[in-house]
């Protein structure tokens, strides 16, 4: 009995010196984390900058437990290091390797200098490694990516890394999440990136990237956002193998020199909801079977060389919020179509030569909110609903040919910011409530057949441009000029005005130019002109107006 007791006792004492060695080396472990957590501090904190105030030294394991952005297991390692959107200036320090439990490393947004250490090879358990809007440099060490098999998310967004993209992240079979994009990346898109089947965002914008843009990419299946455009100058257009990228939600391949036709094959694409080619060089006509982005929300292929229509089976889109075709070789009429589209809030169709006219019924869906056709061969009434659901803030419709009256309904419209119809054929009186919006800037009617007087009552303290010249406005200016206390630019020139000039315009103290010339305006020049400092440009010519300026300083 003596005997076995002994034995049994030798046993337990065995497994609680085991218990306290195991204990030793997990505070050995923890407390080593707080020293690297404190060695990073000093690095990532250059002088005169603040942050992580939090990060003292602290007797207790778990202590660094508490620190802000830091995260522990239940053996107080760190496994999460989240430091973001704070003023460091400073760098991560060699030491960052030591966190070799970390399975989340966010460092964003905190003006991080200096290269990309390479002792993170270390990390092996990471899943999470985000060290986008930064300044890193110096070229991406591809090495510290061998040994992170579980990685997820690797984004290096806008920060100043250079050289070629690096091959290793071919090797990351469960990455999702890849993006270098704003940086200054060079070279091609290596081929091996295709290999990388469970990606489903790829962020290569914004880089100095030559070559084409590979067809290879069409084998990322599970893919869902694509951004290749911006600083980038490939050559050569857009590979057809891109419409098997069935999964494809986002594809923005805009300013990135792509010469060509749009593929009809981009129709394939069922789940895309945004499609942004703009800033190319893309020719030929826009392809009908586009209309098989039943998803698309948002297309934009402006500032191309685009020719031909809008296509008539674009009817299909119904879930379009945003029609950007400007500055292309378009023609034909803007199909009617367009005014049926329940979601749509832009329209810019602009530097084109469309004709005909606005479709009947645009704004009645209530949600439109910009619009503009400026520069091209429109005519026609303009529609009488396009504020219908008070959304509309900007209707420019200059260099037409659009004639009738600006409708009254415009005048109710109080999320308007900006009217332009400069140049057109536009008769009748300005609706009065167009003086009353709250929001309303800018106003330019210029070059018009407007006719009738000016309201008597005006108070969009917002507006800031009023510009009304060459057309047949009659009567006097209105004294109630003087509640438009932003006014800064007032051209009248042209009209058919008359009366005495309100000394009261006077008193709006940011006013810098007034033309009111070539019209009929008589009395004499009112001295109080000299208290609006502000003013820079006169031109009272060519009316009955006496007295001089000798007291007017600028």
């Amino acid at each position: 009995m003596r005997i076995g007791t002994k034995r049994g006792m030798g046993g337990f004492y065995i497994y609680l010196n085991l218990l306290l060695y195991i204990s030793l080396i997990l505070s050995s472990a923890s407390s080593n984390d707080l020293q690297v957590l404190l060695k990073l501090k000093s690095s990532l904190i250059r002088p005169k900058a603040s942050g992580l105030e939090d990060w003292e030294f602290s007797s207790s394991p778990s202590a660094h437990c508490q620190f802000s952005g830091v995260k522990c297991d239940e053996d107080f390692r760190v496994v999460a290091l989240n430091v973001s959107f704070a003023p460091l200036f400073g760098a991560i320090s060699p030491e960052i390797g030591l966190l070799n439990k970390l399975l989340n490393l966010t460092i964003v947004s905190v003006n991080l200098t200096g290269r990309i250490p390479t002792e993170m090879r270390n990390l092996t358990s990471l899943k999470i490694f985000n060290i986008s809007n930064n300044a890193f440099s110096g070229s991406f060490p591809g090495e510290i990516l061998t040994g992170m098999a579980q990685l997820e998310i690797l984004d290096a967004y806008n920060n100043n890394l250079t050289g070629l993209l690096p091959t290793e992240v071919a090797n990351l079979k469960n990455l999702k999440h890849l993006s270098f994009g704003g940086n200054y990346f060079t070279g091609e898109i290596p081929e091996k990136y295709s290999d990388i089947q469970s990606l489903e965002y790829l962020g290569l914008n914004a880089n100095g990237l030559t070559g084409k843009i590979p067809g290879f990419l069409g084998r990322l299946k599970n893919l869902k956002r694509l951004f290749l455009g911006y600083f980038n100058a490939f050559h050569g257009g857009i590979p057809p193998e891109l419409g098997s990228l069935t999964q494809l939600e986002i594809l923005d391949m805009a300013s990135c020199n792509l010469t060509g036709e749009i593929p009809e094959s981009l129709g394939n694409l069922k789940y895309l909801q945004q499609l942004f080619l703009q800033q190319n060089y893309l020719t030929g006509r826009i392809p009908s079977l586009l209309s098989g982005l039943v998803s698309l929300k948002t297309l934009d292929l402006s500032i191309n060389e685009l020719t031909g229509e809008i296509p008539e089976r674009f009817s299909a889109l119904q879930n379009i919020t945003l029609i950007n075709l400007f500055q292309n070789k378009l023609h034909g009429s803007i199909p009617s179509y367009v005014s049926d589209f329940p979601h749509l809030k832009v329209l810019q169709l602009w530097r084109n030569s469309f004709t005909g006219g606005l479709p009947e019924n645009l704004g009645c869906n209530g949600k439109l909110c910009r619009l503009d056709v400026s520069s091209n061969h429109l005519t026609g009434l303009i529609p009488l609903d396009l504020c219908k659901g008070g959304a509309l803030e900007d209707l420019i419709l200059m260099g037409n040919f659009f004639f009738g009256p600006l409708p009254e309904e415009l005048g109710n419209c109080k999320s308007l910011f900006k009217i332009r119809v400069t140049k057109n054929q536009l008769n009748g009186t300005i609706p009065p409530g167009i003086f009353n919006l709250p929001s309303l800037s800018l106003v330019e009617l210029d070059s018009n057949f407007f006719s009738g007087e000016l309201p008597p009552e005006m108070s969009a303290a917002s507006i800031d441009q009023l510009k009304f010249s060459n057309n047949r406005i009659s009567g006097e200016i209105p004294r109630a000029i003087r509640n438009l206390r932003s006014l800064q630019v007032l051209e009248l020139e042209r009209n058919k005005l008359s009366g005495e000039f309100p000394v009261e315009i006077f008193d709006i103290k940011v006013l810098s130019k007034i033309n009111i010339s070539d019209n009929n305006i008589t009395g004499e020049i009112p001295p109080s002109i000299s208290r609006c400092t502000s003013l820079t440009s006169i031109d009272f010519s060519k009316n009955s107006l006496s007295g001089e300026f000798t007291s007017w300083k600028v």
